[in-house]
């Protein structure tokens, strides 16, 4: 399944948006899978879960408390760290960190790396809040593709995942792209047309071990190994995208998107749904049957990237359509605002920064679903505490 809308120059934004509405997915129907959002049944689930180590792994729910959803602090201000020009194509989608330390989601005060996602323009982000280009996935212009996910390995080397916007040809195609260290030209790491079904949407890339797992949006996980070789690992009902789901408030078809793990389970945001769910890993590595930790169309609907905050065990979630980053307890019981609204503009892709001995969320803010004069593309951080 391809987009099928026509993708115009960013600059011409509002455009776009209108069109955006009227390309549909061949999954239009809510999973038969029961998706249960009773956080007593939830919980039988998470309490299988072990202490987080090693800022990896979940902790038990009575270890730490739920997140108290009434609690009295306001949601935090967001700085803002750089600016971007929309109109020039500067929409940042996925986030990570060029540190040695970069795991899991979380850094140490390294650089912030993203890219232009209807440019095909990877880019490192200064202190000073400038772009500086980091490579090339393409020698031409590119041509109906976004540039999502990016991750990098124990070796440091950095990984985009390319989606298909629209009907070929793209450019560059879909896939996985591989970027040594330092950065320069990228090479072809997985393609999407060699794995069955066709990987045409990759989008949110966690590494399990040597294994890069990508959430792709048209509703399947897959598992690439260290040659490249992409396999399904799941495709589960509950990852399969739909337009009508939370009455089409996320304006495209967007099923798995956002994906992180810890020792027992790997977890995935569906944006369409407002949709987080639980896969477990089983013992042979293969994928287990998936369920619903929560569901809910009111505080989850375009729920992006995501991470496991290594404190307490909870999921700390970028909500696009809602203009929100939340915080949802280890049990999925409770929900809190981390932060809401202005500067935060469709934001994507949270990671976990320690700055100053303060810790820290990183946010992109593509602006994707936002009129012309809807707000700024930007990088901000969203203070935690200690």
């Amino acid at each position: 399944m391809r987009r099928s809308l026509a993708l115009v120059p960013v600059f011409a934004f509002s455009g776009f948006l209108s069109s955006l509405s009227a390309c549909g997915s061949t999954n239009t129907g809510t999973p038969t899978r029961d998706a249960s959002t009773n956080p007593d049944a939830d919980r039988e689930a998470k309490d299988s879960q072990v202490a987080h180590d090693a800022a990896a792994d979940h902790s038990k729910p009575d270890a730490h408390p739920p997140v108290d959803a009434g609690a009295d602090a306001p949601p935090a201000s967001p700085t803002v760290l750089a600016l971007f020009d929309k109109s020039m194509g500067q929409l940042p989608e996925g986030l990570w960190e060029v540190s040695p330390n970069a795991k899991d989601f979380m850094g140490t005060a390294g650089t912030p790396i993203t890219a232009w996602a209807p440019a095909a323009a990877p880019v490192t982000i200064g202190t000073d809040g400038k772009a500086t280009p980091f490579g090339t996935l393409t020698s031409s212009a590119p041509q109906s593709s976004y540039t999502l996910g990016v991750i990098t390995d124990a070796a440091g080397s950095v990984y985009y995942a390319v989606a298909a916007a629209a009907a070929p040809p793209n450019d560059p195609v879909p896939g996985i792209y591989k970027f040594p260290a330092g950065g320069g030209a990228a090479t072809a790491f997985s393609l999407g047309s060699a794995a069955t079904p066709p990987m045409n949407f990759p989008n949110g890339l966690d590494f399990i071990g040597t294994d890069l797992f990508v959430a792709d949006s048209e509703g399947v996980i897959y598992k690439v190994d260290p040659a490249g070789v992409a396999s399904v690992w799941s495709q589960d009902p509950l990852l399969a995208p739909s337009m009508t789901a939370c009455s089409g408030k996320v304006p495209l078809p967007i099923g798995a998107n956002g994906i992180v793990h810890d020792t027992k389970n790997v977890y995935v945001t569906n944006t369409d749904f407002g949709r987080l769910i639980q896969i477990p890993i089983q013992a042979d590595g293969s994928a287990g049957t998936a369920t619903v930790l929560k569901e809910d169309c009111a505080t989850l609907v375009g729920a992006d990237g995501l991470l496991i905050d290594p404190k307490d065990g909870s999921f700390i979630i970028a909500l696009n359509i809602l203009n929100e980053v939340v915080r949802v307890s280890s049990d999925a019981s409770s929900i809190e605002t981390l932060a809401s609204g202005s500067p935060l503009v469709n934001p994507a892709s949270p990671i976990l920064d320690v700055a100053g001995g303060h810790r820290r969320l990183l946010v992109t803010n593509p602006a994707f679903f936002a009129a012309a004069d809807g707000g700024s593309t930007s990088l901000v951080a969203i203070p935690l505490g200690e």
